[in-house]
Order: structure tokens, then sequence, then C-alpha cells
């Protein structure tokens, strides 16, 4: 099928970038697996090995892909073209958040999606990963997608060897699935009545502590976050918000048990509530009723394991022979670099500035836009109305990847 010039312009430009552009290899690359997506064919291509940089970069700059990856995996055999041919040895441990992947994200415009994405991927990094996880910051790698996110690569040793089965459970850490709230809030057994042989108990729960580290300072900061929120408001504002909270609950919290709820929780002299005995004696036994104590478990597990839970793309994680994107290579949907990245960088990284590839040069290039467009690149503004532009050539890929934009009358 014939290319369209818009394609052809495209392509020119990889390919430019490809020659220009020094490749950012991974480690072993020898090892990896390489596959590619194009824009004049279908489907893609997989099982490549390159022994060498040189023939990487040849294939780059002749075949044009859209999209670049390799595996994860390290093989004796990368290009043989079956698994069992090819000799798994190890693979690194990775973490991909994208749009997909974060609450609200997908329904933001893509320059805001990429921020609200980056803060969960600070998060991940942050408070799991060098937090809880306890990993070396040099083990650990940060890559732009190119696309709408993030991925995180881990090659410390001692990962290298991790089945599907253990790292899933790591994904199932970081999104707290499957938390057990009675360990969350640990209970001690008391006796409350003797009758002839008969024994009566019940128990007791403690709420958990910051200084234990791991998911219960993690909730224990939730509930303290939780608790400060409905403290600053008033009784009226506090029980509708409770209401608006529980909405999602599985089982029915009528208006007294928000209530009882609240007045437990707020009622009486500041120093005597059960807010601040909660707070002061880590006690979980402040509530006049059951009911009042279950609904606030729920409200728990509702909103604060959700609020304090990290974000990842499970299936990837627990893959030990995914293909991941290649850093350095173009993004075919955005015309994007993937940039690799280091902790103390992310921070101010800013996609549309700083993964705009500086091969593609600002030559002026007229393209044609169906719709307004207004974006910054390069911390240049553009603002484009309908019809005939003359834009720079890194806008023109962009916005032509992007589908906002063609070459032609």
């Amino acid at each position: 099928m014939p290319l369209d010039e818009s394609t052809r312009f495209v392509m020119r430009m990889f390919s430019k970038h490809y020659r220009e552009a020094p490749l950012h290899m991974p480690d072993r690359f020898s090892k990896r697996e390489f596959g590619f997506m194009f824009f004049d064919r279908q489907g893609m291509v997989r099982h490549v090995g390159f022994p060498q940089r040189a023939q990487l970069k040849n294939y780059l700059v002749e075949q044009v892909p859209a999209h670049v990856y390799y595996s994860c995996a390290y093989y004796e055999k990368p290009d043989a073209q079956t698994m069992a041919e090819k000799s798994w040895q190890g693979a690194d441990l990775i973490f991909d958040l994208d749009a997909d992947h974060v609450e609200g994200a997908q329904d933001l415009p893509y320059a805001k999606m990429l921020v609200r994405v980056k803060e969960e991927v600070i998060r991940l990094i942050d408070e799991f990963l060098l937090g809880d996880l306890g990993f070396d910051q040099d083990d650990l790698r940060i890559v732009f997608s190119g696309g709408r996110g993030y991925h995180v690569h881990i090659s410390d040793p001692k990962v290298l060897k991790l089945s599907s089965h253990e790292r899933r459970e790591i994904v199932d850490y970081i999104t707290g699935t499957d938390l057990d709230i009675d360990w969350v809030f640990p209970s001690t057994t008391f006796e409350i009545g003797r009758f002839k042989d008969r024994v009566d108990a019940d128990r007791k729960r403690a709420m958990p502590l910051a200084s234990e580290g791991g998911w219960r300072a993690r909730m224990r900061k939730g509930i303290d976050s939780l608790l400060e929120e409905l403290e600053r408001l008033t009784n009226t504002e506090a029980t509708m918000r409770l209401a608006e909270m529980f909405k999602d609950s599985k089982r029915e919290i009528g208006k007294k048990t928000i209530e009882g709820l609240y007045k437990d929780l707020f009622g009486g002299r500041k120093g005597r509530r059960g807010v601040d005995r909660m707070r002061d004696e880590n006690t979980f036994e402040v509530f006049s009723e059951k009911r009042h104590a279950d609904a606030f478990m729920d409200l728990v597990d509702m909103r604060v394991r959700v609020k304090m839970k990290g974000e990842t793309d499970e299936p990837v994680t627990s893959d030990i022979k995914r293909l991941i994107r290649l850093p350095s290579s173009l993004h075919g949907k955005t015309g994007f670099e993937v940039v690799p990245l280091d902790r103390d960088r992310l921070d101010e990284f800013d996609p549309f500035r700083d993964a705009v590839p500086e091969t593609l040069g600002d030559e002026a290039v007229e393209i044609v836009l169906e719709n307004p467009v207004q974006l910054d690149l390069r911390d240049e503004r553009f603002d484009l109305g309908p019809g005939k532009a003359e834009v720079p050539t890194f806008a023109a890929v962009h916005l032509i990847c992007r589908k906002q934009a063609r070459i032609g009358p």
C-alpha cells in the first residue's frame, strides 16, 4: 500500500534521528531480544538479536521502525525463534506506570495527564521502591516512555532470578492487594465476664503506629490525614462528606450510623474526644456502638487503603519476558524521545521540553490542521487555527504523529 506524504515525512525524520542520535544501549544488550513495529507494515517483528551496537543503529536507520523494544530478560540465544530455544537467564524488574493506571488521568488533556502520572511515579519510587523495598538508587533506572507514562527498571542482582509469582507479590505489596485489615489493626483478647465454667471474652483493636513502617505506617498516615480533613469541617459539612465517602460502600451505611460515627470521633471536650484518644493512646476503642466501629473500618478500607496504595501495571512487572521501549528511540504516536532519567532529574523533567528530539531540527514545515491546536514545545508556544500553518520540524513531527496535522494540500 502506498504511503501518504505525512508518513513518508515522519519516516525521514525518524531515520535522521537514528543517524545522528547516540543510542542508549541497555546493559548486556547482546543478551536481549529486540522487537519492532513499523509505519509501513502491520504486526511486530521480534526475536531479533544484535551482537554489536552498530548493527542495531544500521537497522534503525534503514528500517525506520515506529516503535523499538528490547526484552527485560537476558537470554543465551536472544534471536532464537522460540522461548525454549532462547534459554532464559534472568530478567530486570520492570514497573510501568501510565495514564491507564492512575485514577482520573485518562480524562485529562495530554500535558496535564503526564504531570499527574509523574506525581504517581515519584510516589512509587520514593515511598515503595527506595523506601519500603529498600532498593539502591544506583540499581534503579527511570525512563520516560515517550507516550503516556514512565518505566522504572531495577537491575539489582537479587531480582534477576525472581519468578513471575514472586514479582506479582511485589506488585500486590505496592498496590495493597489483599491487605489484611486485622493485621493493620492488631487486637488483643480480654475477659469480660465469667459464669460457672464459661468465660466470655472480647477483643480490643489498637491503631497502627507510624514507627512500625511498611503498610501499618502508611495506613496510620492515611487515617491521620482523613481525621484532619474531617476535623476542619463543621458538623454538617463533615457528615455530608462522610455520606459521600460511603456511597461506594459494599453495605448500606445509614444516616444515624454516620452521625453516631462523627459524634464518637468529634463529640465532647477537646482532649477527651474519640479522635484525641486515637492519636494520644493509639487506641481504636473509641466507638460507642459496634456499627460505628464497623463503618469506620469500611471507611479505612475504602478510602485510606486506596489513597495510600501505589500504582503499577501488574502484567508488565510479573512478566519475565516482557519487551519494553528502548531509551533514545522515538515513539511513533508522539514523535517524543524515550528519555532515560535519574531520580534527581525526574522532578524537573518536562516531556514537552526535554523529550522533543534535538535531531529533528527547527526548519519550517507547512502542515494542515483540521482543528485548532494549542501546545508548548521546547518552551515555544504554538497557537494554531484550522488550515495551513508553518511550524518547526520538531512541532510538525509531533502534531503528525498525534494525528492532529498532516502534510499536504
